[in-house]
């Protein structure tokens, strides 16, 4: 009995992961970079900090067990919702290849006034 719920669970996990990583994709650049910004809040990875695009991609899939195969897919709709967050002017990509991203003061201000949708919708 011990063996088969541990494959159940497992396969729950898994299938959780693949329905966010479903639900990630499928969301438009804006709203996927709504999402992201939370990860430069004082309890993110990139709180007062420069991070990279994989470190993004790591955070939001880092809720679910079984989510290591998902995380390098999400490669381009990220690099999609940080240009969506840098074409708003809430976050500015740097480094020689565009992959380190860090919020900008508007940036911040919109994710400690909760006005980070507004900011993106323009």
């Amino acid at each position: 009995m011990g063996l088969f719920r541990k494959s159940e669970e497992r396969v729950a996990q898994a299938a959780a992961a693949e329905e966010e990583f479903d639900r990630l994709c499928a969301l438009p650049p804006a709203d996927l970079a709504a999402a992201i910004m939370p990860a430069f809040a004082p309890d993110g990875p990139g709180h007062g900090k420069t991070v990279n695009v994989l470190q993004i991609q790591s955070w939001l899939m880092s809720s679910f067990s079984h989510s290591s195969g998902y995380v390098g897919k999400l490669r381009d709709p990220v690099s999609e919702a940080v240009q969506a967050l840098s074409n708003a002017g809430l976050a500015e990509r740097t480094g020689p290849h565009g992959d380190l991203v860090k919020t900008t003061r508007l940036g911040e201000a919109a994710l400690a006034d909760g006005t980070v949708a507004r900011q993106l919708a323009g």
